[in-house]
């Protein structure tokens, strides 16, 4: 490879990591509205609901750093921890009014932004995007599983 392609591949990474994300969508962060568009058809008396460990699974992120975010969401009066009636060793997490409201409202944001990142993109490009955007995220998984052993 050469070290031209390298250094590329080291700028584009270094321009994605630099960007100001929150300045395109101002009423949530990215992993507050990915926990709460997870969490959004959970009910107390639901037996389908998404857990903790779901979470951590479908947001990629650590089990602390749910926590984390759900007691700042909690606090911030958006959901609930509750202990489930059927299996008390799971914790079921809903969003309250408010926090329906302000999910309604980041997502519809967030849809036109991805709307627009699309109809610049294109179609084919955007779709090519997803799949090398996916494919980086699987070679990174992949070394860091060799590194860990």
């Amino acid at each position: 490879m050469s070290e031209t392609l390298k250094e590329q591949m080291i700028q584009a990474l270094t321009r994605l990591k630099k960007m100001n994300w929150s300045a395109l969508y101002t009423h949530m962060d990215l992993p507050s509205l990915g926990l709460m568009k997870s969490i959004e058809h959970n009910s107390p008396d639901s037996d389908d609901n998404v857990y903790m460990v779901d979470l951590q699974e479908q947001l990629y992120v650590s089990k602390a750093a749910i926590s984390q975010l759900a007691g700042h969401l909690e606090q911030k009066g958006l959901l609930l921890r509750e202990t489930n009636k059927n299996n008390r060793r799971k914790v079921t997490i809903t969003l309250t009014e408010p926090g329906r409201a302000v999910l309604a409202r980041a997502w519809n944001e967030f849809d036109v932004i991805l709307d627009e990142f699309i109809k610049q993109l294109g179609d084919a490009d955007a779709r090519e995007t997803v799949r090398l955007f996916n494919r980086f995220a699987d070679i990174t998984e992949s070394l860091s599983k060799e590194r860990d052993n």
